[in-house]
């Protein structure tokens, strides 16, 4: 039986993401790679994903919920430090993540909660599935002021579609939250919304024919199904 994780006093967030076995790391030897690459939300010029060396990958964690508790707990800390705590009514989690974290933080912060619905899009064949939201089955009042929650900012690529078809229901989106933001470009703010998340660290991120990368893409080292082969995934940075 798997142990139920605990964050211990004052445990480093991102050390109890790594023990929650929420994290990978490519393994190297030198700037060779031994482990594959991974796939992020985001694509390149030609529509292709972006790729990088680092995965946090938050359905690790939800199965702990004190460690959960531990990610809301933080993000609520940010945010009455920043006085935007009195900013929003309520707290919108975007599947499957950022709904687990965020209906934590709503329990923490005693806002309201709701969530979308996850729709799959078509998507072709190599590429990371892209989804759509459907909150047909809340209520909103309009301009009712929004927190939006996510587990993961990759690069806010997708944010801007989430943030329209979340505008749609008539709300007023002020922020946006999360346990983890690892963009190399935002930090605190996305087109004038604050950002919160939980760990901020930034990891890079590359196009599929950067030099970088592309001897092993061409060599077959990339994960398109992360979360779905993690374990096969993590496997590699233990030979």
């Amino acid at each position: 039986m798997s142990n139920f994780i605990v964050p211990y006093p004052g445990e480093d967030l991102l050390e109890l993401g790594k023990r929650c076995g929420a994290v990978y790391v490519c393994p190297k030897v030198g700037s060779q790679r031994k482990g594959p690459l991974v796939v992020y939300a985001g694509k390149d010029a030609k529509g292709r994903n972006l790729v990088g060396d680092i995965y946090f990958n938050f359905r690790r964690i939800e199965v702990h919920p004190k460690a959960v508790e531990a990610f809301a707990e933080a993000a609520y800390q940010k945010l009455c430090d920043q006085d935007l705590l009195d900013s929003f009514d309520t707290i919108c989690g975007i599947p499957q993540g950022g709904r687990t974290f965020g209906q934590m933080l709503a329990l923490v912060a005693g806002k309201r909660f709701a969530y979308a619905d996850k729709k799959p899009k078509p998507t072709e064949v190599g590429k990371k599935q892209e989804y759509s939201w459907d909150l047909s089955q809340f209520d909103f009042e309009q301009g009712e002021r929004v927190a939006i929650a996510e587990d993961v900012y990759n690069n806010f690529q997708n944010t801007d579609n989430t943030l329209a078809e979340i505008a749609v229901t008539g709300v007023n989106i002020v922020l946006l939250v999360g346990a983890f933001n690892r963009s190399p470009i935002y930090d605190t703010t996305y087109k004038g919304l604050p950002v919160i998340a939980s760990i901020r660290e930034a990891y890079l991120e590359y196009e599929q024919d950067d030099p970088a990368v592309v001897a092993d893409i061409e060599a077959g080292r990339l994960e398109l199904e992360v979360k779905k082969n993690w374990a096969r995934l993590c496997a590699t940075m233990e030979q």
